[in-house]
């Protein structure tokens, strides 16, 4: 287990470099109406991330940042200045002065440049002018109506914004009446600027038309404005559907006193929007510029909205446990959360017609039912799980929103069960050799043919069982949830992506762009950049910044909390696992000792069990979620009682290429870890 001190270091210097750039994980971007640019910005090292491993989107841009972005995308040359605020030991004090003497971005009267001050959305028009003329591209204006064009400080910056239009690098913001604004005095967010900057490098000159005489219109009489509901309402249930009561409220205060002191209401509305039932379920219902279908429901620790948890695909169903007229409180997967009105939409608990469920079969497979409830709660489709726990009736429907903890139809829980395989560490060795995984690959293939024909022929997976093996003796990555994933994103090899691009696991394939995709020369180019850009240097190890736990998962651990907006993303693949070992002989299942951290805060792992060994690496402090049920997934291979008097487990390591390390179990009186039962 041992390493020398120098190969870490040389270790972390690689996987420092590997991750500096790394594209940002759908979690923060999917759905984002300026998803595209910005993550052009990042793959381009334009935009670069926080220490978190984060891209923060919607976060205001500084003079100073936005100074940066500009420097990279234009790839300006050193230059050297003396503004009194800015130390020449400040991070981004060099590409400060290449914008500077490029002309690009000037600094204030009294030798200033205020480089932590936020840079508005006029003054960002206003270097993006700069930058046009910088690159020698003709000013030419495209005239847009704003109907805030009263708030800009000059006529020279509103020409700035139309020069930008030419280029359609700036088109404005859209009102609800099908105008624009521009919100020139607003602070830039780091997507808008990814935007204008994206926007730029693209840019293809569009000439503006020749101006010609205005037309009289004729005249037409005047068009009476649909009336649109407002204020508070309270609403009960006739004929099966929700019905608006006809007194309005003006405050949400007023509403939910109304709301509280009779029994017959089940919702309050806020014009047509509703902000709050007595019970039922929350589904995931955003939508972004008339991209119906491709958003994510962002769920947050706080009603405030400041750290994401996680985020759900959309119209998939989640826990409502109540709300306010700001905000949703949710559980979506294991996570306690917060979402925004905005993104998603409730049914009341006497409305539910159909929801998600989990059933045994005669033969002993747990088998998920899965709905789109943005779709009129239409079938998703059932997909098998892994085998059904033992406090299961056969073709009784249980209901649980995180894949572990299942109740009845009256929500009394009956029982807790860990699947193996979706929190099975995929630092865990698999028993299967290269031969048996191309067996069930064939065998796999023999069960999609009715719906791929050629799939024994064509499919990309065919042969590969000897490359997965090597991706799992040389970066410690089990080698059938390499296949399982495999199997899962790409459709047994069939994928539009698989056949056309090589693309084995939607790398590059988002919500919001799914006819996109990282293309590579071979299948296995595909896996290799999976292994190792994505499960070893972005999910597992704790420097990555999507580090949730090394097990495929669910929406409050593993790799399917950042890597897919799918909540069942992790069980799906488990799924295959299961399929996989069970086919091949169940030499896997239930072979390792699982467990699961219980404690919040930071955990170290140690290279010998005791607390003056040194530290390979620290689990960060994390949401525990429901009941505390859902911390960083272990293998336990080895205990031992240490010199101070504590037990201590040798499990395997999430840091690549370390096989194991030591954690205490206790820490004082609080437990740091819990065994899951076999």
């Amino acid at each position: 287990m041992k390493k020398k001190l120098m190969v870490m270091l040389m270790f972390l210097l690689v996987l420092t470099a590997s991750v500096s750039g790394i594209t940002a994980s759908a979690d923060e971007l999917t759905g984002r109406s300026l998803e595209k640019e910005m993550r052009e910005m990042i793959d381009k090292g334009i935009l670069s991330g926080y220490e978190d491993g984060s891209f923060k989107p919607t976060e205001n841009v500084t003079r100073a940042q936005f100074a940066a972005f500009v420097a990279r995308a234009l790839k300006l040359p050193d230059a050297t200045g003396s503004f009194k605020d800015v130390s020449n030991s400040s991070k981004l004090a060099a590409t400060i002065y290449k914008v500077n003497s490029a002309g690009l971005m000037k600094g204030y009267a009294d030798n200033t440049f205020k480089p932590n001050d936020l840079i508005t959305r006029e003054q960002v028009a206003i270097t993006m002018e700069n930058v046009l003329k910088y690159s020698k591209k003709p000013l030419v204006e495209k005239r847009v109506e704003f109907t805030d064009k009263g708030e800009f400080g000059s006529s020279g910056s509103i020409r700035s914004v139309f020069y930008n239009a030419n280029y359609n690098i700036i088109s404005g913001i859209p009102n609800a009446n099908g105008t624009f604004r521009f919100e020139p005095k607003s602070n830039a967010t780091r997507e808008q600027a990814a935007a204008f900057i994206s926007r730029f490098l693209n840019a293809e000159e569009v000439v503006a038309p020749p101006v010609t005489p205005p037309v009289t219109p004729p005249v037409t009489p005047p068009v009476t404005p649909p009336v649109v509901d407002s204020g508070f309402k309270l609403a009960t249930i006739e004929n099966g559907k929700l019905v608006k009561d006809a007194k309005a409220y003006n405050t949400y205060a007023d509403a939910v006193v109304a709301y509280n002191a009779t029994t017959k209401f089940e919702a309050i509305y806020h014009g047509d929007e509703i902000v709050q039932v007595k019970s039922g379920i929350a589904y995931g219902n955003n939508t972004v510029s008339g991209k119906t279908g491709t958003a994510v429901t962002i769920v947050y620790a706080e009603p405030e909205f400041k750290t994401q948890l996680t985020y759900m695909e959309y119209g998939r169903e989640m826990r409502y446990i109540e709300s306010n007229d700001k905000s949703v409180k949710v559980q979506a997967g294991g996570s306690i959360g917060y979402v925004k009105h905005s993104e998603v939409d409730f049914i009341p608990l006497k409305l539910i017609t159909d929801r998600e469920y989990y059933m045994a079969a005669a033969d002993g497979t747990l088998n998920h039912s899965t709905v789109n409830h943005a779709a009129g709660s239409k079938k998703l489709g059932v997909y098998p799980v892994g085998p059904a726990p033992s406090f299961m009736t056969p073709n009784v429907p249980y209901y649980s929103y995180d894949g572990v903890h299942f109740s009845n139809a009256q929500g009394t829980l009956q029982g807790v069960d860990y699947q193996y395989f979706q929190f099975l560490s995929v630092r865990s060795k698999t028993n299967y050799t290269a031969e048996d995984l191309d067996r069930y690959i064939q065998y796999r293939l023999t069960e999609v043919t009715s719906k791929y024909p050629t799939a024994l022929q064509t499919s990309k997976l065919i042969g590969l069982g000897k490359y997965i093996k090597q991706m799992e003796e040389q970066y410690n990555v089990n080698a059938l949830f390499v296949l399982g994933a495999a199997l899962h994103e790409s459709d047994s090899g069939m994928s539009v992506n698989a056949q056309t691009k090589n693309n084995l696991f939607g790398i590059s394939v988002y919500d919001s762009s799914p006819d996109q995709g990282q293309k590579y020369a071979k299948p296995e180019d595909s896996i290799t950049a999976f292994v190792t850009t994505y499960v070893n240097a972005r999910y597992l190890a704790q420097e990555g910044g999507y580090a949730k736990g090394a097990v495929p998962g669910n929406k409050s651990t593993g790799i399917n909390v950042h890597y897919a907006s799918d909540p069942n993303w992790g069980s799906k693949i488990a799924g295959y696992m299961w399929r996989a070992d069970k086919y091949l002989g169940s030499k896997d299942i239930n072979k390792q000792q699982r467990a699961m951290t219980v404690y919040s805060s930071t955990i170290n792992v140690r290279t010998e069990p005791n607390t003056s060994s040194s530290k390979l690496f620290s689990y960060k402090s994390k949401n525990l979620g429901v009941n505390d049920a859902f911390g960083y997934p272990l293998v336990i291979i080895g205990e031992e009682m240490g010199t101070d008097g504590y037990l201590w487990y040798n499990v395997l390591s999430d840091m690549y290429p370390y096989e194991s390390g030591w954690i205490r179990e206790k820490d004082g009186n609080s437990l740091l870890i819990k065994k899951i039962e076999k």
